[in-house]
């Protein structure tokens, strides 16, 4: 698993972290335990080192979320086929 980001807060959508690096969007997140966390539902900011939005799963209830504020998040690698944009005429 490769750092994600430390969690900087939480919002109504979700957790938003400082991210080290660019992750795909939908990629798995986890703990440092190996627990899912949730999935990356959105980036914005600098493109040098973007905050992301982190969607959590429907396990999490609000108040382990909020434990998760300053620790640090994992992305999990990439499995299976990745497909390819179909070209558009």
């Amino acid at each position: 698993m490769r750092k994600l980001g430390k969690v900087m807060h939480f919002t109504n959508r979700g957790l938003v972290l400082r991210a080290e690096q660019v992750p795909g969007l939908g990629g798995a997140v986890y703990e440092m335990g190996g627990a899912r966390v949730g999935s990356v539902l959105d980036l914005f900011g600098p493109v040098a080192a973007p905050y992301v939005v982190i969607k959590p799963n429907r396990g999490f209830a609000q108040t382990s979320l909020r434990k998760l504020i300053g620790k640090d998040l994992y992305m999990g690698e990439r499995y299976g086929k990745i497909r390819k944009a179909k070209k558009v005429p």
